[in-house]
């Protein structure tokens, strides 16, 4: 990918959070499809300024289109948030450093907000083959860059599992599902598994 083209996206990214009723669209889209007319009622913001917010994340490949319906005379949109938009995708990883700071605290945040929901909800035990886990690991450069591959490739594969189940439920709707994805340098302090003798 060229440089002018990475700049590209990352302004693009960066744009998307630059408002904070973008920020609430793509946090309402996350799990369910919704129009700019439901969504105008349940912000308490006039349709005007969700429609403006809506097609602006459609321009940066936040949103996308998943069907229309007639209403009054008109056209009914109703979006949903594309794998790219999820606050703390790997393209936000391309974003400025000066912005950086404030994406990783929102996907840091919106996690755990989602499994305070679900803990709330009972949902997060519903299910035998939930996965919840993490571990401390000792790596060298060579195993920071193969568990980064390694955590790509999971990505890769959940947004087509994500793209295939969108395809097959047509205008149906599916089951929100969480997937969280981390691997960052520990803060200090932290035993790694082989310091307990795990």
């Amino acid at each position: 990918m060229s440089e002018k083209k990475t700049a590209r996206i990352d302004q693009e990214l960066v744009k998307a959070l630059a408002h904070p009723v973008r920020v609430h669209i793509l946090e309402e889209l996350q799990s369910r499809v919704a129009s700019p007319t439901e969504l105008s009622k349940e912000m308490e913001e006039s349709l005007g300024v969700i429609s403006y917010h809506a097609n602006t994340l459609v321009g940066c490949g936040c949103l996308e289109l998943v069907r229309t319906q007639p209403r009054r005379g008109a056209l009914e949109h109703f979006f949903r948030a594309t794998p790219r938009s999820f606050i703390g995708h790997q393209d936000w990883r391309r974003a400025p450093r000066s912005v950086l700071g404030g994406v990783t605290s929102a996907a840091v945040g919106t996690f755990v907000d989602q499994a305070a929901a679900a803990l709330e909800a009972g949902t997060i035990d519903a299910r035998e083959d939930t996965t919840l886990s993490w571990m401390p690991i000792t790596v060298d450069e060579t195993g920071w860059e193969e568990l980064a591959e390694a955590m790509g490739a999971v990505q890769r594969l959940a947004t087509g599992i994500h793209a295939r189940s969108v395809s097959r439920l047509g205008d149906r709707e599916g089951t929100p599902v969480v997937v969280g994805l981390a691997s960052f340098e520990a803060g200090h302090g932290l035993p790694a598994a082989a310091d307990r003798g795990d």
